[in-house]
């Protein structure tokens, strides 16, 4: 693998503060909190987050105390800590935030985070099973995504999600640099991991489905009775499984071990690690068709791939360090201090599509070689604490944070098409094994490219309860400084040297820009009744950088703006809406600078706005059945740009272009029934999820069609000897909607050349046993 180094070098410091106050406000003093969820005394006054997903029956099938009873109390969502990260309700929170509790991973039967995002109103996902996955965020892209509120993936470390050691998934919408420094206006992806719990619980389940899938899940967690505090978590899957896609599947594995040492209950020390392997072929999607102007998909099988059976298999390889401490200074102020280490890398070799032929039948195929490895820094200290002043209740949080990420990344490609194949009567096998070898040696087109990003941020907030506690105030501000250092190179021939002096004189290269900016944010949510309220919010945001322009000068960085307004509610059974009215924009868009002979060189001229309505409804509508519901309308354009008029005739011609990727109309209800008491005999779920036609690139040219699918589920649990035995049917797009999930345009294709195919019908089933 690459040489990780760079003249400025890579660092990462745990961070420091000591404080210590007193205060009045002894009613809501500090709980003991575990980040993810799993243990969490708490008063009975205070409203927290729903229970974890683990149950531990007794003889007679109940749960213990302070256990939900059935599975359907488990959908139930009070708080999310991603939005404020404090442990506020979110109906006193003036954000749109969703949850994917764990019981809805459970019952979907979702392995990929890709999938369980589906439960949230607003988000898409363009994605691959080897290069990582990216969300679309009220329609922009959201390439960072969280792991227990500190910074996981991004540009140049892709991540890929298994939800073997996720307890839930929380997505924050709208503007977040507040609080975890430079992002995409969208929003932002939070994974909560499982973390250890107070009492033993093993589970081994077993799956089996379409298309040779196999799967084999642990999870188990106990305390150490001879060290008083001391408990662990280990959890983890393996996964070898075939696809429906010609010649693709492949095999992964997860390993998670975690363990936490409570000395006193002012003190909370955890530790985890969380290792996956990754071996899959890399889909490159179908194209359209007819090539060169087509606006729809090409009519052939989605199943169809143009690699080969022989194709070696790519590889994606990740493996995180991480602690978590909390010290309690008294019962109303506490320190956290959270550090997280990842190291990642994929490499793929291999054969794709380059171009169709102008017949509109053959696909000329070029080699194509990628390798990138990362590695990622990521920690900061925060202070909270609650106090009382002249009748307002003040729920106070000041931070800081570091992030350092470096990876470098080499892509080598060979510009003159190789083995054409047609696209409607393919015939394999014309690629010899020894091919692949000696075509990435001889690549013609290679390219290096060294990066380290950092970041440094100071945050306060303090969230208000007034008149009551009718009237939530929160307010917040972020001073950023974040620099890029990145290089770039090219080089032709194969031989190493050549690749190494590429590398070298990307690094030699580098150019150093930094950017600092202020986020603000504040809003306020008035208690209507006491199951109803409104809320409004204004947030800025700090995004990526923009590159340099022609005169070797840096662009000033991309920023966002959002004004959103919205209800919330608590209703039926105990059942959480929120509904939400919001306008987005993203500024400091860079476009083609025409007046330049160079034709990389850009200029500052473009302007997205996205503008929409979401609900996401969350929550159980009886003791024995719970809903997810959502529904997201969302008109995201271009609304200024290097514009093609008469005037200016080589404009690039985006103006009142829709962003790619978002359908207009999307959404989901999920349903389930518990037949049964405490969580045993029948249960029953299913629902439906769809999407209206989208774009499939930023100029409009062709459409990905809309489409609707069909899911359910059958579950039944028995106890053998005190013990739960779980045997659970999925069944997924059971009317067999074929459609695409995206297009690429993300990391190898462009996307008329890229359309992703969704899975078609698909069974799985389960067999659970917990202990």
């Amino acid at each position: 693998m690459f040489r990780s180094v760079l003249s400025r070098g890579v660092s990462a410091g745990v961070l420091t503060v000591i404080f210590a106050s007193s205060s009045t406000y002894a009613q809501q003093s500090l709980p003991t909190i575990n980040v993810g969820g799993a243990r969490s005394p708490v008063r009975p006054t205070q409203t927290t987050s729903a229970p974890s997903t683990a149950t531990q029956p007794s003889s007679t099938g109940s749960s213990r105390p302070g256990e939900p009873k059935t599975p359907e109390e488990r959908y139930v969502v009070r708080s999310a800590t991603t939005s404020g990260k404090i442990n506020v309700p979110i109906r006193q929170m003036p954000v749109s935030v969703a949850v994917v509790p764990r019981q809805a991973i459970v019952d979907q039967n979702i392995t990929r985070a890709q999938d369980a995002v589906e439960n949230v109103s607003g988000v898409r996902v363009i994605s691959n099973d080897v290069q990582g996955q990216a969300f679309i965020i009220r329609g922009f892209r959201a390439f960072a995504t969280y792991r227990n509120f500190l910074s996981f993936s991004g540009p140049g470390s892709p991540m890929i999600t298994d939800t073997a050691n996720v307890e839930r998934i929380e997505v924050l919408k709208g503007p977040s640099s507040i609080l975890y420094g430079r992002t995409e206006p969208g929003g932002l992806v939070n994974i909560i991991t499982k973390q250890p719990l107070d009492y033993a619980r093993h589970v081994v389940s077993q799956e089996f489905g379409s298309f040779a899938f196999y799967r084999t899940q642990w999870d188990s967690s106990a305390p150490i009775k001879e060290v008083p505090g001391l408990a662990y978590r280990f959890t983890g899957a393996y996964q070898n499984a075939g696809s429906f896609l010609n010649f693709q599947g492949g095999r992964r594995l997860i390993v998670a071990p975690v363990v936490r040492y409570s000395p006193s209950n002012r003190t909370e020390i955890t530790f985890d690690a969380e290792y996956l392997n990754n071996a899959a072929q890399v889909n490159y999607g179908v194209p359209v068709w007819p090539f060169a102007y087509g606006s729809t998909p090409a009519p052939i099988p989605l199943s169809r791939t143009f690699q080969e059976p022989n194709d070696p298999r790519d590889s994606t390889g990740q493996y995180v360090l991480s602690y978590n401490i909390r010290q309690n200074l008294n019962e109303n102020w506490k320190v956290t201090n959270r550090f997280l280490y990842l190291h990642n890398w994929y490499g793929l070799q291999g054969i794709q599509p380059l171009s169709g032929a102008a017949n509109g039948v053959t696909v000329n195929r070029k080699f194509d070689y990628q390798a990138d490895e990362a590695h990622v820094y990521s920690t900061n200290i925060d202070l909270e604490g609650k106090l009382d002043i002249i009748g307002t209740h003040h729920t106070f949080l000041m931070g800081l944070d570091y992030l350092n990420r470096y990876f470098e990344y080499y892509k080598g490609t060979s510009t003159v098409p190789k083995f054409p194949i047609n696209m409607f009567f393919p015939i394999y096998g014309t690629v010899p094994s020894f091919a692949y070898e000696f075509g990435v040696a001889g690549l013609t087109n290679k390219a290096h490219q060294s990066t380290l990003f950092r970041q440094k941020g100071l945050y306060i907030q303090d969230h208000i309860n007034m008149f009551d506690d009718r009237l939530h105030v929160l307010l917040g501000a972020r001073y950023d400084v974040a620099d890029v250092v990145q290089g770039f190179s090219r080089s032709a021939g194969g031989n190493t040297s050549a690749n190494q002096a590429a590398a070298n004189f990307a690094r030699l290269s580098a150019v150093d820009r930094i950017d600092t900016g202020w986020s603000p944010r504040v809003g306020a949510v008035f208690d209507v009744t006491k199951e109803v309220s409104v809320y409004a919010h204004y947030a800025r945001s700090f995004g990526a950088n923009n590159g340099l322009n022609s005169r070797q000068q840096p662009f000033p960085p991309q920023r966002g703006m959002e004004w959103e307004v919205g209800l919330k509610a608590r209703l039926l059974n105990d059942v959480l809406a929120t509904l939400a009215f919001y306008q987005l924009t993203r500024s400091n868009l860079t476009t083609r600078d025409f007046a330049s002979p160079d034709p990389t060189a850009l200029k500052l001229a473009g302007l997205q706005r996205s503008r929409g309505i979401e609900l996401d409804v969350i929550g159980t509508v009886t003791e024995r059945m719970a809903i997810i519901a959502n529904y997201a309308y969302t008109d995201a354009k271009v609304i200024a740009d290097n514009w093609r008029n008469p005037l200016n005739p080589y404009g690039s011609g985006l103006l009142y272009d829709h962003l790619d990727n978002v359908p207009r109309h999307s959404g989901k209800i999920w349903l389930t029934y518990d037949f049964g008491e405490n969580g045993l005999g029948w249960r029953v779920g299913g629902g439906v999820t769809a999407a209206t036609h989208a774009w499939g690139d930023i100029q409009n040219t062709f459409v990905l069609p809309g489409w609707a699918r069909l899911d359910g589920f059958a579950s039944y649990t028995h106890l053998i000897d005190g013990h739960k035995l779980t045997a659970q049917l999925n069944l997924r797009n059971i009317n067999n909607a074929q459609y695409f999930n995206s297009s690429d345009g993300q990391w190898n294709n462009p996307p008329r050349l890229a359309l992703f195919a969704a899975q078609p019908f698909t069974a799985v089933g389960t067999v659970r046993f917990e202990w």
